[in-house]
């Protein structure tokens, strides 16, 4: 069976990578410079920060959905379980 590479991961990974890249060239200015910009490094870490918790939030939607109609399954096989056995014994 395939494993299809879903579109959150590669998020993800974009994510990482380009935070592991900004730091390590936030370093690189701070050593060779004396500084950093701090408008830069605070919005570069809010729009990442903002982007995993919109994709947590999707997640956790989609969950919940998932769940909801696992539950309303279960509940109809229930009834139709119940209802069989209702008509067995009844006979």
């Amino acid at each position: 069976m395939k494993k299809h590479i879903k579109t959150m991961d590669v998020v993800l990974v974009f994510v990482g990578i380009a935070l592991v890249a900004f730091t390590v060239c936030m370093i690189w200015l701070f050593y060779n410079i004396g500084s950093v910009p701090d408008i830069l490094v605070t919005c570069v870490f809010a729009a990442l920060g903002t982007e995993c918790g919109i994709m947590g939030w999707i997640k956790n939607t989609k969950e919940r959905n998932k769940q909801r109609e696992w539950d309303i399954e279960d509940r109809e096989r229930e009834e139709h379980e119940r209802e069989n056995d209702l008509g067995s014994s009844e006979e």
